[in-house]
């Protein structure tokens, strides 16, 4: 059903691309041309809705903090009983109501309401905007970069830079009063939110089930078996020194021209860029010229956790100093994931030195003592699960950063 539901609503966002009508932009006029054909007008934003409705409150609720939303998403409430609750606890929440938080930075965490329930209560941090117009079409106008923008402008304060709610309402904003075409728009964004939601769950899913499985399928300290073991496999695991599993900095000779990747280029276990230097040019770091199956380990804190194995075929890769450079004789799946246990890189972290930019240098790295096994076959097996779970998380990082994309492209394109 999950899978069903999934492929429908991207079924339904490559319609949507198909069908998109062209969008014409001026100083003066602004028009959705397929449908629709008529100047879009200045209005106030207090024109398009209600601000901060009175109201009485019940006796309980849940209530909404700042930190309750993110993106367009409400991750979290509290309960709450009315004598007990915080001051801020005032915008009685009803169904089609668009929350506006004020307070810099979180001018993108908006959030509307569309529960059918009486009881949340959202804090003063928040505008409530109770729309005469599509409530979704609203909401995304108040995400525009033009109107974040006027609103980071208008903050005022130190310690909390806000924008009332008075100067907030006097903000004019350019919209079209045809209620279809807002209509229209609002679907299109609910659509991409709902798949942005799904894939940012799944990658939080992917993510603590990778923790999870880096706790229990590697020993804990002091231990001699994982938690969770493939059943054909017995017998302890064995106290070894990281040097004895990998060949550390081997030497080589550098190209004439090469990639070079320093330590912004990894981020988790992916290498998310490179770039092209000319060896006598080349930064004095890049020195770690990549084999295929080698473990880079990034040195320097706070960076211990993105750490990649390179698997190209290409011969031209040199990493920076920053890693150090493991050529493993055991399985480089399971290397780099024992790695990446927390047991590892909390010792890692207790051997950093210096202030600035506090590391460990290889050969202390070299000397720490890990729990492995010595079977080949149950080093494969671990590695390759962890492997399967890394491309799982990549895809949905993918997906979701090319939504997110999609999502800022349009908000620029469908307003002004």
């Amino acid at each position: 059903r999950k899978i069903g539901e999934y492929f429908s609503s991207l079924d339904n966002l490559i319609t949507l691309h198909q069908r998109k009508p062209k969008l014409l932009c001026s100083s003066q006029n602004f028009y959705l041309v397929s449908e629709y054909a008529h100047p879009w007008e200045q209005r106030k934003l207090n024109e398009l809705a209600e601000f901060n409705p009175k109201c009485n409150l019940p006796n309980s609720f849940e209530y909404v903090d700042l930190e309750s939303v993110v993106g367009t998403e409400m991750i979290s409430s509290r309960y709450e009983i009315k004598e007990n609750a915080p001051s801020r606890a005032q915008r009685l929440a009803k169904k089609g109501d668009v929350f506006y938080q004020t307070v810099r930075p979180y001018q993108r965490n908006n959030y509307l309401f569309d529960k059918e329930e009486n009881n949340y209560v959202f804090s003063t941090g928040y505008a409530q905007l109770r729309p005469n117009c599509n409530s979704r079409y609203l909401l995304n106008l108040l995400q525009t970069d033009s109107f974040v923008n006027i609103v980071l402008n208008n903050c005022t304060g130190t310690s909390y830079p806000a924008i009332n709610s008075s100067d907030l309402g006097n903000i004019h904003v350019t919209t079209t009063k045809n209620i279809r075409e807002q209509t229209k728009i609002g679907e299109i964004f609910y659509r991409l939110d709902n798949l942005i939601t799904l894939h940012q769950r799944e990658l939080d899913s992917l993510k603590k089930l990778k923790k999870s499985l880096l706790q229990k399928m590697f020993p804990k300290n002091g231990e001699k078996i994982p938690e969770l073991r493939f059943p054909e496999f017995t017998g302890d695991w064995e106290q070894r020194k990281l040097n004895e599993l990998a060949e550390f900095n081997p030497k080589c000779n550098l190209p004439n021209s090469f990639e070079y990747v320093d330590l912004e280029s990894v981020v988790g276990t992916e290498m998310i860029s490179s770039r092209y230097e000319i060896k006598e040019n080349a930064p004095s770091r890049a020195q770690r010229l990549a084999k295929k199956g080698d473990v880079f380990y990034q040195t320097v804190r706070p960076y211990q956790r993105n750490n990649y194995l390179f698997d190209k075929e290409e011969n031209n890769y040199v990493f920076s100093t920053g890693y150090a450079q493991l050529r493993p004789n055991c399985n480089s799946r399971y290397l780099l994931n024992l790695l990446q246990t927390d047991s590892f890189v909390n010792i890692v972290l207790n051997n950093c030195t210096g202030t600035s930019y506090p590391a460990i240098n290889s050969s202390d790295l070299g000397n720490i003592h890990v729990t492995t096994t010595k079977n080949i076959r149950e080093q494969t097996k671990i590695g390759e699960i962890f492997y399967r779970l890394d491309n799982l998380i990549t895809l949905h990082q993918r997906e979701l950063d090319t939504l997110k994309k999609l999502k800022k492209g349009l908000l620029q394109n469908m307003f002004v």
